[in-house]
């Protein structure tokens, strides 16, 4: 009996990776009955990192909060024996946000760094957060802004425009003010899981690489850029160190920079830190396959999220893996190197997106099905 291991992420916008799991494995059982399937939705960080880690010993604890636009919200975060998961999304991502509203140049983190003083004040000391998915590009000043920092600008005024700091505001910033910061903050400690190894400024920085999926246009990305450079020198000024370009600092529009520049936290790959506490590699080492995927498939995944994390296990130990996903653009020897052996994507049956996420399910268990008449191969 073959053994297949189903590590899967979200499709976004269509299924979770629970349900990426279930079309995966109901897909291939419908060819070949002689298969033990072990599901395992994942996620790196990003959104779906609560749900992914969520299990028997942890408990949800809800908290109120500000979304990336300042609107009340209510969201969990998972307490895990001393340590609680927070996941950024929950507070400042993206799909909380109608198309018409996503505009990094308005949007704000402060809403993470309430959940964050929350916590503290809870008297939990260990922190886990996931950031990744999320709506905002203001360095992470508006989360540092919740936790006591003032920006000043020019005559030693605060620089918000409007209720917290947002994208438009970081160009203005002349100085920090850390008098009102909250005691609290020396004595936690945080642990940062990212998804992404981008730095905070450049032609590979938050703004320029994920300002356009965020909402900004060709003006705004110059603007957040040039805000971006400001911020990361009053920091560096202020701080005696520069971390701009440490890997993963241009993580969440720049949360991973405030939250290592700023609250010592230290930035790991979501994935690795996922897959220790949920001991992935072990189940990688048991099974005859591994599948994994996401929705979209592109240079993005080759740059320190899950799908090359898996990759990563699967040739340290010589396990074959395959790619089921949505959509791909990448080349077969980026996926060769990668680690798969073989990519099976809805776009090669349906290429009109629209279509395609309306029926990822259907869609997804018809792939499913085709690959299985593969596993002779195993």
């Amino acid at each position: 009996m073959i053994k297949v291991l189903i590590l899967v992420d979200k499709f976004r916008g269509s299924l979770t990776a629970g349900e990426v799991s279930e079309a995966i494995a109901t897909g291939l059982l419908s060819v070949s009955d002689s298969l033990q399937v072990v599901k395992v939705p994942l996620a790196d960080g990003g959104e779906g990192t609560l749900e992914a880690v969520e299990s028997e010993g942890t408990s949800r604890i809800m908290i109120e909060s500000l979304d990336p636009l300042g609107r009340k919200i209510l969201v969990p975060v998972l307490k895990m024996g001393d340590r609680v998961l927070i996941e950024m999304a929950k507070t400042t991502g993206l799909h909380i946000l109608s198309k018409e509203e996503r505009n990094p140049l308005y949007t704000s983190s402060y809403g993470l760094g309430l959940v964050i003083k929350q916590v503290a004040e809870s008297g939990v000391r260990n922190i886990l957060i996931g950031i990744g998915g999320s709506a905002t590009n203001d360095g992470g000043a508006g989360m540092l802004e919740a936790l006591g920092f003032r920006f000043i600008g020019e005559e030693g005024r605060d620089v918000r425009l409007g209720k917290h700091i947002a994208g438009r505001d970081l160009i203005n910033i002349r100085n920090v003010d850390d008098s009102g910061v909250n005691p609290l903050l020396k004595e936690i400690s945080i642990e940062v899981a990212s998804d992404v190894t981008n730095s905070l400024t450049g032609a590979k920085g938050a703004s320029r690489v994920y300002g356009p999926q965020k909402g900004a246009g060709e003006h705004e990305i110059e603007l957040l850029e040039r805000g971006m450079q400001n911020f990361a020198k009053i920091s560096a000024n202020y701080l005696g160190n520069d971390l701009s370009a440490v890997p993963g600092s241009g993580a969440a529009g720049g949360v991973g920079f405030a939250l290592a520049a700023y609250c010592g936290a230290s930035l790991k790959s979501g994935w690795r830190v996922l897959f220790d506490f949920m001991d992935v590699e072990r189940s990688i080492m048991q099974a005859n396959l591994v599948i994994t995927g996401e929705g979209r498939v592109d240079q993005q995944s080759l740059s320190g999220k899950l799908l090359a994390g898996v990759g990563e296990i699967c040739k340290r130990h010589k396990k074959p893996l395959w790619i089921i996903c949505g959509d791909n653009h990448l080349s077969d020897k980026e996926i060769k190197n990668i680690g798969a052996s073989t990519l099976f994507a809805i776009s090669y049956i349906e290429p009109e997106k629209e279509v395609a996420i309306k029926n990822a399910r259907e869609y997804l268990e018809k792939i499913s099905a085709d690959a299985a008449t593969y596993l002779k191969d195993i």
